[in-house]
């Protein structure tokens, strides 16, 4: 939608827009050179002109004052963000009950990521101490979340691909001293060879191939992170009103 507002115009760039409009009934084919050379400014200020009426670009503005349809181009998007848009609009609210399922039966909870998903780690953590009142820990090193966890324990780790790293020796020490495990995966693989029972894939597709583990992105987790949080908000809100009452 174009709205032409000219009092957005000081005098200068009014009177240049006054030549133009004009020169474009005559001349639709003129460059945004020759406009410019024309009205005595520079091209960049013949730009700002027309970015500053609401139009993209000069070919919009020459279109709407010489009478024709404007055509918007077409704003290709990256093909992440297609796919977190898919992501958003077929998220399943059970996987956030889900984990909140498990997350309750614990009140030790461990926090496990590398590279890039130990900040995601971090941010969760720091969030869910707020909220739970859990005693909340986070380890990038299996050997550090090996000593942290017991029979009491919730072990939740963070990877995009699960295939950085095997977690194998990991999950073993986790079955050895009777605590449990939940892997969430981004991307959906069902090529890992992991005894684990509790495995939540986030999404049905995957990053760019050529990617390496620690490039991809991890915003689909942060989304995720989001809505568990919001969900326990919600639960802390609903069950203070019934206290109230």
């Amino acid at each position: 939608m174009i709205n032409i507002n000219l009092n957005n115009l000081n005098q200068l760039e009014l009177s240049v827009h006054n030549k133009l409009s004009k020169i474009i009934e005559n001349n639709f084919n003129i460059k945004i050179l020759e406009a410019a050379d024309y009205c005595d400014v520079s091209s960049s200020m013949v730009s700002k002109l027309v970015r500053k009426l609401g139009f993209e670009n000069f070919k919009q503005y020459k279109q709407f004052f010489s009478g024709q349809q404007i055509m918007t181009e077409d704003k290709k998007e990256s093909s992440e963000l297609e796919r977190l848009k898919h992501f958003i609009e077929n998220f399943d609210p059970v996987l956030v009950d889900n984990f909140l399922s498990m997350f309750n039966k614990y009140n030790k909870i461990v926090l496990f990521g590398l590279g890039p998903s130990f900040f995601c780690v971090e941010y969760f953590a720091y969030k869910l101490a707020l909220l739970s009142g859990k005693n909340i820990s986070v380890a990038q090193s299996e050997d550090y979340a090996q000593h942290l966890v017991d029979k009491e324990t919730l072990l939740i780790v963070l990877s995009v691909t699960g295939k950085f790293s095997s977690f194998e020796n990991l999950l073993n020490t986790v079955k050895s001293c009777g605590a449990e495990m939940l892997l969430i995966l981004e991307e959906y693989n069902t090529s890992l060879a992991l005894e684990i029972d509790n495995i939540f894939y986030l999404t049905n597709s995957t990053q760019d191939e050529n990617l390496l583990p620690f490039e991809k992105t991890r915003t689909v987790f942060f989304i995720f992170i989001e809505e568990v949080i919001a969900k326990l908000m919600s639960e802390r809100d609903t069950n203070n009103l019934e206290r109230i009452k």
